[in-house]
């Protein structure tokens, strides 16, 4: 896959779905704003995007502003770009 590319279905998981619903209603605005960029173009800039290594090697993190990001993992199927969204939160909610 090269850049640019956008996302063409988001798959939130249960952990995602349930550090999103925490979240202040401005935060989940962010968040938001941040995925309809990456459905977009994977590669703009305001995402940061970058992947993981060590521990959470196959994961891609994705800044949605300030302190919070989005993990996710990327994969295709045939033509198709899915983003599986692993968690949401700030660096050291997610970093430890």
């Amino acid at each position: 896959m090269t850049l640019p590319y956008g996302v063409d279905r988001f798959e939130p998981s249960k952990g995602f779905r349930r550090s999103y619903a925490k979240l202040p209603t401005r935060e989940r605005d962010r968040v938001k704003a941040a995925l309809g960029r990456a459905s977009h173009d994977l590669g703009d800039p305001l995402l940061h995007r970058h992947d993981l290594k060590g521990q959470l090697a196959g994961i891609t993190s994705l800044s949605v502003g300030g302190d919070l990001r989005i993990l996710c993992m990327i994969r295709s199927d045939g033509d198709k770009i899915i983003a599986v969204l692993v968690d949401v939160g700030t660096h050291s909610q997610l970093y430890g």
